[in-house]
């Protein structure tokens, strides 16, 4: 699957993959070279707002004040972590 980190800042989630989030929110930690997005189990929790984007479903998160210095915008490959329940979406391209 492929989220998009936007140059303004955005993480943008598929439709397919936002159904994981019934809250409609999230939490988002840096781990290493990675940001993990991970679904909030009730609305009393707080965490980040998933906006809708579109008809579809797709969701977008603000997400550019947890992002270190350097993190280039564009698509990434992302992989579900059943085992800790979170979205792991590398900052960077392999190629740095």
């Amino acid at each position: 699957m492929k989220f998009n980190i936007t140059a303004a800042g955005y993480l943008h989630i598929p439709a397919e993959e936002a159904v994981r989030f019934p809250t409609g929110t999230a939490i988002a930690l840096v781990r290493g070279d990675e940001l993990w997005i991970m679904p909030m189990s009730h609305l009393g929790s707080g965490g980040l707002l998933l906006k809708i984007r579109n008809s579809r479903g797709d969701r977008s998160i603000f997400i550019q004040k947890l992002l270190p210095e350097g993190v280039p915008s564009g698509v990434r490959d992302v992989a579900w972590d059943e085992q800790n329940i979170a979205f792991r979406i590398p900052l960077f391209y392999s190629n740095h």
